[in-house]
């Protein structure tokens, strides 16, 4: 079995062990952390993506990928907001975003597309939104700034992306050259920031944040504009 395995396929395991640490930390009530641990999870399915360019890719490596990221970006960040909510009505948001999360993959796998970009927001996308979202809001409740209901908003914004995720609305590829190392400097701050109480690494899930909400509304020029479709 190892033998079929290639250098894509470990740092895809790398996304598995930690989307895994998510739900076991979740499960403990550490849900700042385990959120930073999706955070981690999707940086390595990055590199993972990175390294298959770069590389060859193994026979598995397609299957490997699809399964983890159903692991790490859908029932992990499911578990955490069941957690932190601890209701019985959550229990329809979290499966409806699982189901999607596995239509989505299903549907990327099924329907490769020919064209840059995605149809419908990646699996992997919306877990990072969910993720930043939960890490400010427990930031925030650290520094005794009550937010109220924001459970139930978490829910709700749960449910948006996984309409977004099975949805043909399209998305484009946002990672530049010009602003990587921006990027990566907001990311690791957040990622501090659920481990650090201060009031000044709060400044970088807000920002990450903002960004995720003007990538999710980054279509509406498109479809008013242009009526752009994207078909399967």
């Amino acid at each position: 079995m190892l033998h079929l395995l290639k250098a894509p396929d470990f740092v895809s395991m790398i996304n598995l062990l930690f989307g895994m640490a998510a739900i076991l930390l979740a499960f403990s009530g550490a849900y700042g952390t385990a959120a930073a641990c999706l955070l981690v999870a999707a940086a390595a399915d990055g590199v993972d993506g990175y390294v298959a360019r770069k590389t060859s890719s193994g026979p598995l490596g397609a299957h490997i990928d699809s399964l983890v990221d159903t692991v790490s970006f859908g029932v992990a960040p499911a578990v955490i907001l069941y957690c932190m909510s601890e209701s019985i009505i959550s229990i329809v948001f979290i499966c409806f975003y699982v189901i999607c999360g596995i239509l989505r993959l299903a549907r990327y796998n099924a329907f490769p597309s020919k064209e840059p970009g995605y149809s419908g927001i990646p699996i992997t996308g919306a877990c990072v939104a969910i993720a930043v979202f939960i890490i400010l809001y427990l930031n925030l409740e650290n520094m005794d700034i009550a937010v109220p209901y924001a459970i139930e908003m978490l829910l709700v914004f749960m449910f948006i992306l996984s309409l977004l995720m099975i949805s043909t609305v399209p998305y484009s590829k946002v990672m530049k050259k010009a602003t990587f190392a921006v990027l990566v400097f907001i990311f690791l701050g957040t990622v501090a920031s659920a481990f650090l109480i201060t009031p000044y690494l709060i400044i970088c899930p807000i920002i990450l944040g903002v960004l995720m909400v003007m990538y999710l509304l980054s279509p509406l020029t498109g479809i008013i504009g242009k009526k752009k479709i994207v078909e399967l």
